[in-house]
């Protein structure tokens, strides 16, 4: 789970940085904050 809240993040930069849609943009912040909420929630599972 940890590794699929690392990917949102990714994907949460890489919509933030492309030159070529506006609509990604848009939501890149949101994307980046949802998968840095699901991080900290996800790490405190247990193993």
């Amino acid at each position: 789970m940890e590794v699929l809240a690392c990917a949102v993040i990714t994907a949460g930069i890489v919509m933030m940085l492309q030159p070529f849609a506006f609509v990604l943009y848009t939501w890149s912040f949101l994307t980046t904050l949802f998968g840095t909420v699901m991080f900290l929630v996800v790490s405190k599972f247990p193993e």
